[in-house]
């Protein structure tokens, strides 16, 4: 088998059939696999309609609710192929992607991490956040129109392949208790270390079919704080690169307390004209304007990150809801820190 095309879903039935559909047709120059993993019972994760050109090459997995990184991992242990692509439910092939990705990994040289193309998938009615959403770094790092990734950061599991070999040798995905975050580009951190290149291949194209909302976002950044905790424990060498701080010391969760707390008050007046983006035409602000509005926006993304790391530190559930609908007393308490 040259390649296996791994991808979990939740709740999103009409993503993963239309994400079925467009692969339905690709040509590969190899044999290949698409293995489904469903993250939730028949209720709200049903089966998916395989197209009758994928009846040979698919199968699925019903995982149970454990969430995307147990997905990923049992993806990861059935694939066959000498590659592993994955994708999202909501990432909708181009005809050449499973090719280019080959391809990618065909040429001569060493082994590589290849990230492909993410584009947004048009709206009819855009408001100024889905502008903002699409045209900044607000929800993913810049892919730009280059060659060559900057680095992992860059390697998203929406749309990138590696060795499935490697990966295993590397330790496959990180065992985590979080259901969200940080395991694509930690993924890619350690295949880089073991020796692959992270290649950006703009011909490997998928359409991103996902209209976030502010809360959305907000939620994103919450989970994403839990995750880098986690992360901090389970690669301390990534996460102390990736967020130029230990976050399994104790001292220093200790000083995420007073942040939160003194950024309350002006994270809550951010949030209000932040949701209200949403209710705006996106012709309201120019080119130029648009870095702006994701500055304004930075202050409240750390809060809810931090937010979400102090939480997983104390072993909290994850609680997440608007900052105005809660106060800091709520989210500090006085629960001891976890280590």
């Amino acid at each position: 088998m040259d390649l296996s095309v791994l991808i979990p879903t939740h709740r999103r039935p009409e993503a993963i059939n239309r994400c079925l559909r467009c692969l339905e047709n690709q040509r590969t120059g190899g044999r290949f696999e698409v293995i489904i993993g469903l993250d939730g019972d028949e209720a709200d994760t049903p089966l998916p309609a395989i197209p009758s050109g994928l009846d040979s090459n698919a199968q699925v997995e019903r995982f149970g609710r454990v969430g995307l990184l147990k997905v990923r991992q049992g993806l990861l242990g059935r694939a066959q192929g000498e590659v592993v692509l994955w994708l999202n439910d909501d990432s909708y092939a181009d005809p050449g992607l499973l090719e280019s990705h080959l391809a990618g990994h065909r040429r001569p040289g060493g082994a590589r991490v290849i990230a492909g193309r993410a584009m947004w998938k048009p709206l009819t009615e855009p408001s100024l956040f889905d502008r903002l959403v699409q045209g900044s770094d607000l929800v993913f790092f810049s892919q730009g129109d280059r060659r060559r990734v900057v680095d992992y950061r860059n390697c998203f599991g929406l749309n990138m392949s590696f060795p499935r070999e490697l990966a295993m040798g590397a330790g496959g995905i990180a065992e985590v208790s979080e259901f969200y975050g940080y395991e694509d580009i930690e993924l890619a951190w350690r295949l880089s270390r073991a020796g692959a290149e992270c290649v950006y291949e703009p011909g490997a194209v998928v359409t991103h079919d996902h209209r976030y909302t502010p809360r959305d976002v907000h939620r994103r950044e919450y989970l994403l704080g839990r995750a880098a905790h986690a992360f901090a424990h389970a690669n301390p060498s990534f996460a102390k690169e990736l967020f130029q701080s230990d976050l399994r010391d104790i001292d220093k969760i200790e000083q995420l307390r007073p942040l939160i707390e003194h950024s309350w008050r002006d994270g809550v007046r951010i949030e209000r004209t932040f949701l209200a983006l949403a209710q705006q035409s996106e012709a309201a602000v120019s080119d130029e304007l648009l870095p702006v509005l994701a500055e304004h926006w930075v202050l409240l993304k750390r809060l809810l990150w931090r937010w979400g790391v102090l939480d997983a530190s104390r072993g909290i559930e994850s609680r997440w809801s608007l900052l105005s609908e809660t106060s800091p007393d709520q989210v500090l308490g006085t629960s001891p820190i976890a280590v």
